[in-house]
């Protein structure tokens, strides 16, 4: 009878392992996958990011470089096949924060012919402080929110042109492994994604979990004590190796306070929504830049960073 009722128990407690195990497998691999992004933990991308400290020999000289240089502020890219109802507005447009892959592959292509230099982070800082010279034809490429798209559509198309980017993420919304793109969802970057984008992208703080809103429709930049801002900050620094070259307000909204939080952490310049081209001699925590929208054409992209070629 005894041998029975062991037999019977550990029958039971097989069967019941088991079910656990189907039921969790999923979170048992998520938590001992290498691609989970830990929430109190960096990206691992300081020594692919070393790129960024290189500043570029233009071999121009200061009075024949760019006297200001237009700065692109984009978010999602979707490909035209993938466009749906959801991805329109109530006018049925296209949301104002997604272009068509076709769209950005000509804006992107018609820049490589024109022969323009994508700058980095560091090239546009020494430029807007006057210390070096950037050719005629320069842009800084940025792109907000750290969407899922920017490593599927964007990036490919980045890499085949040799042009570099700016990547402001929010680190508190990085999913925490490789999802299945799905372009109708609000999907972010993974790690991995990250991680293998990062010869094309430098990623950026657009802080941690901050980009909201409160119930008066204040952005949290403003409505948030001075603490709290420097914590949350703080927080998408840690994940991002202290890679504190730059920032972007969430919702381009921001105050003296939000300046002198981000200041305290060390960050040397941030980027407003502002439209207008930046200059040199500019305020290095108030940078403008111009959106890139759905309803542009190619001569309104052209048109944005002053161009008259055809």
């Amino acid at each position: 009878m005894r041998l029975f009722i062991n037999i019977l128990f550990t029958s039971s407690l097989i069967i019941l392992c088991t079910i656990i195990v189907s039921v969790f497998s999923d979170n048992f691999v998520d938590a001992l996958s290498s691609e989970s992004t830990p929430r109190d933990k960096s990206l691992q991308i300081k020594s692919c990011q070393e790129w960024t400290k290189k500043v570029r020999d233009f071999n121009v000289s200061k009075g024949d470089g760019a006297k200001k240089v237009t700065v692109l502020m984009y978010h999602r890219v979707i490909d035209d096949a993938d466009i749906g109802d959801e991805l329109l507005n109530d006018k049925d447009l296209l949301k104002s924060t997604i272009i068509r892959k076709s769209q950005f592959e000509k804006q992107m292509n018609w820049l490589k012919e024109k022969n323009y230099e994508t700058l980095t982070g560091r090239e546009f800082q020494l430029f807007m402080q006057g210390k070096i010279a950037v050719p005629e034809k320069s842009v800084l490429l940025t792109f907000d929110d750290g969407f899922q798209d920017n490593f599927t559509e964007v990036y490919p198309i980045l890499k085949k042109y040799n042009f570099r980017a700016l990547n402001f993420i929010i680190t508190g919304l990085l999913a925490p492994k490789t999802q299945i793109y799905d372009p109708a969802a609000f999907q972010y970057l993974s790690a991995s994604e990250i991680r293998e984008s990062c010869d094309v992208f430098e990623f950026q703080s657009h802080s941690n979990n901050f980009h909201k809103k409160n119930e008066k429709g204040t952005a949290f930049l403003i409505a948030k004590q001075k603490k709290e801002i420097i914590d949350d900050v703080h927080k998408s620094l840690v994940h991002l190796d202290n890679l504190n070259l730059s920032f972007a307000y969430p919702y381009g909204e921001y105050d003296e306070e939000t300046i002198d939080a981000i200041k305290q952490l060390g960050i040397e310049m941030a980027f407003t929504i502002e439209y207008k081209d930046a200059k040199p001699g500019m305020n290095m925590y108030k940078i403008p830049r111009k959106g890139v929208y759905p309803e542009d054409t190619l001569e309104d992209f052209k048109w944005k960073i002053n161009s008259d070629e055809g």
